[in-house]
């Protein structure tokens, strides 16, 4: 009896990410990193959070199905 292919494992694309320069005063971003060493989070992935919950606090999200 032959024995099945073995199913293919197939990665999503990962999203590119865009580097984004910009000025922060150093005793805010201490505070930044030491909330997100707290959340387990690197600092990129804090701040992305922090603007995530904005805009979805402000309703600025596309409603999904519609372009």
């Amino acid at each position: 009896m032959k024995k099945a292919a073995p199913k293919k494992i197939t990665k999503k694309k990962s999203e590119t990410k865009i580097l984004t320069g910009f000025r922060i005063h150093p005793e805010i971003k201490a505070l930044a990193m030491e909330a997100a060493d707290l959340d387990n989070r690197s600092f990129s992935n804090y701040l992305e959070n922090l603007i995530r919950k904005d805009v979805e606090a402000r309703d600025l999200l596309p409603k999904k199905g519609k372009k």
